[in-house]
């Protein structure tokens, strides 16, 4: 199964030389800072010559591949340097002290921040990851690049994750999924972002990859035509408005597609956003000349216009999306934006490199990425696994809403957000002596969620008292960081009684969930050669028969299901499945299969006693039946004195189904023993 790409990924040898680094390299940088990325790489492939890759590749493959992808988002010369030396210092010779006479104390401090922070080893797999992120996301305060160079190096290390066991490769994907696909989303590199989550949901269930996959080209042909017929519509209105445009489609990656039907508890089929058509202009006002072009050819889905023009997203994001009734009467949505809005869509705060706006760019980036820095030195005291769970939580927060202050400046907040926490957005101070709000012309408590195109005024008290109560109401770990900074520097009873709450709360990891097959119901029957199964006739699921294995009757078979309500059947001992089996949360998935009509099991002789009624063989052969058993014979023997004495042959599917069937034998009125008997 081929694994997703969206940036160039081509191991060294099949494109990545120091050549095509260099000729990708943003036409503003100089022949001498070229010479200077020819030192670091010379520098790094002497460094790592004696190193080998899991793939037993040579090493350098890695640091070079991380520079492309820098270079690839029109990043300047420091950062691809700091990009080919970034383990140079971790796991080689080379010293600190020698870099900066080479390259400078810019260079030196990228690597230096970027390399792994050693912990104790002591420390669980939680802190280790929480220090080591809570000192990256420290080191952006002074150079904004240190998270574009890891970013890039986490991007490699996905693409080639098949060489890691699968147990450690489906922790990566989780931490991948967890922490750096949203941060690159904060950053507004979408670009890099979606390829993440794509790797890490192929890594964490392959099953739902492949099936997403597999249902997105069913049918595409029909999409494709639809989009096809609006972009050439389209494109010929724009001629005669003589509007100079392009007009392009775009398709959704797999993770969007995965995380809308989990959110959403959509079935992949009610997804009609699955491609779109996508228009670039030059200027902004051409946005709402094209806008208007396009609600006068189809008509606009009420409620499915937004305008992150006007009201950028706080990642920079701009564009105007709107979703039509196109051909057929499907939706197709359209987004319409500048060339230079389209370039920050995909690579966010490193698009202002291509710009050269590097002299405003670390304040855009301190803007976005200001309540992080916050919690980083807030929280610098708590403890390392409650800074990663508040951190998982402020990522995963992905909607937004816009309010006004009453000076009319815009301010985005994460949906759910409350009037308290805007009012330690705008300052610790105002948030601890907040009583209340004013939105409009009405009064507020501080725990209010906020709306859309709300203006608020906060009202403080110098009476106000914080209390420990006021967690329930902030939902921005940036505010909760901050009251318990006040609580752990004021009150030490709060803050141990902070601590007891704190580490009873567990958050609920990201990505795709097992689906309990104790829920669903008990032994599954699967019928060859048909696509449907059925759970005791309570649901029907869609079933594929492994490649791997290609199971038939009358192999021995077990299932897996997939996140998306599809039942794999494997060869039971199929290595898939021994794979599956040692992953706790895999496992949960692993289910019980038998054919339609061929025996796996073995065949037993019972005999069942105890006082003779009226129906009481119909009433045995009824439980036999409930108990899963196959009837081969039977034989029926009443004594004068009113006792039975039953004797059956059933087919079993193992010792301990054979055992439950003659415990619930004796819940039958009248039965006394069930036993098993020599044939």
């Amino acid at each position: 199964m081929a694994m997703p790409s969206l940036l160039r990924s081509q191991p060294a040898q099949e494109g990545q030389t120091l050549n095509t680094l260099l000729a990708h390299m943003p036409s503003y940088v100089t022949r001498a800072q070229k010479a200077l990325i020819k030192k670091a790489y010379l520098l790094a492939e002497d460094a790592h010559k004696f190193q080998k890759r899991l793939s037993g590749e040579p090493y350098i493959i890695h640091p070079l591949a991380v520079a492309h992808t820098l270079a690839d988002l029109g990043l300047d010369h420091e950062v691809v340097c700091a990009g080919l030396l970034h383990d140079v210092l971790e796991d080689t010779f080379i010293k600190p002290e020698y870099m900066r006479q080479e390259f400078g104390e810019t260079i030196t401090y990228l690597v230096e921040s970027v390399t792994k922070i050693s912990v104790l080893k002591t420390q669980t797999a939680e802190n280790k990851q929480a220090i080591n992120i809570r000192k990256m996301i420290m080191a952006t305060i002074r150079d904004s690049r240190v998270i574009l160079i890891k970013l890039a190096d986490k991007l490699h290390n996905m693409r080639t994750l098949g060489f890691h066991s699968t147990n450690k490769g489906m922790q990566i994907a989780r931490e991948v999924l967890e922490i750096y696909a949203p941060l690159a989303g904060r950053l507004g590199i979408y670009k890099i972002k979606s390829e993440l989550e794509d790797l890490a949901l192929y890594h964490l269930d392959r099953t739902t990859y492949a099936l997403i996959k597999d249902k997105i080209a069913e049918k595409k042909g029909q999409r494709d035509g639809r989009v096809a017929m609006v972009m050439s519509l389209l494109t010929q209105h724009l001629k005669e408005s003589k509007i100079k445009a392009t007009v392009e489609g775009r398709s959704k990656h797999f993770y969007s597609i995965y995380n809308k039907m989990i959110e959403q508890k959509k079935f992949f089929e009610d997804i009609y956003d699955l491609t779109g058509v996508r228009v670039l202009v030059n200027e902004v006002p051409d946005c709402y000349t094209v806008l208007g072009l396009v609600h006068t050819l189809w008509t606009p889905f009420p409620g499915r216009f937004k305008d992150y023009i006007s009201v950028p997203k706080s990642n920079g994001y701009q564009s105007l999306h709107t979703t039509v009734i196109g051909p057929g009467g499907q939706p197709v949505e359209v987004q319409i934006r500048t060339w230079k809005m389209h370039r920050v869509s995909e690579f966010g705060i490193a698009s202002h490199w291509a710009y050269k706006e590097k002299p405003g760019d670390q304040k855009t980036f301190e803007t976005q990425f200001l309540d992080l820095q916050n919690m980083a030195i807030s929280d610098d005291e708590a403890d390392s696994g409650d800074f990663y769970q508040e951190l998982v939580s402020n990522l995963s927060q992905a909607n937004e809403v816009y309010v006004i202050s009453p000076k009319g400046k815009i301010f985005t907040m994460p949906e759910n957000s409350t009037v308290l926490d805007f009012a330690f957005r705008i300052h610790t101070d105002i948030g601890l002596r907040c009583a209340g709000a004013k939105i409009g012309d009405r009064l507020v408590s501080i725990r209010t969620p906020l709306k859309n195109g709300d203006q608020i005024e906060i009202i403080t008290n110098s009476s106000v008292k914080p209390s420990l109560n006021w967690l329930n109401y902030l939902k921005t770990p940036n505010a909760r960081a901050k009251l318990k900074a006040f609580f752990r520097k004021t009150d030490t009873s709060v803050a141990e009684k902070l601590v007891e709450n704190e580490k009873k709360a567990q958050p609920e990891p990201k990505g795709p969930r097992p689906a309990r097959s104790e829920k669903l119901g008990a032994t599954v029957i699967a019928q060859p050669n048909l696509k449907k199964i059925d759970w005791q006739g309570e649901t029907q699921l869609e079933v594929k028969y492994a490649q791997c294995c290609n199971p038939s009757p009358p192999d021995n078979i077990a299932g897996f299901i997939s996140r998306l309500g599809v039942i794999s059947v494997h060869k039971k001992g199929c290595p898939s499945l021994t794979h599956l089996s040692e992953n706790p949360e895999q496992a949960e998935r692993l289910i019980p299969l038998k054919w339609v009509g061929h025996s796996t099991g073995r065949q037993a002789s019972i005999e069942i006693r105890g006082l003779d009624r009226a129906q009481i063989f119909l009433d045995i052969v009824k439980q036999l039946a409930q108990s899963g058993a196959n009837i081969i014979e039977a034989n029926a023997t009443t004594s004068q004195v009113g006792h039975i004495n039953d004797r059956f042959v059933i087919e079993v599917d193992s010792d301990e189904h054979l055992m439950n069937i003659l415990k619930e034998m004796k819940t039958v009125e009248g039965v006394e023993d069930a036993v098993e008997v020599s044939a």
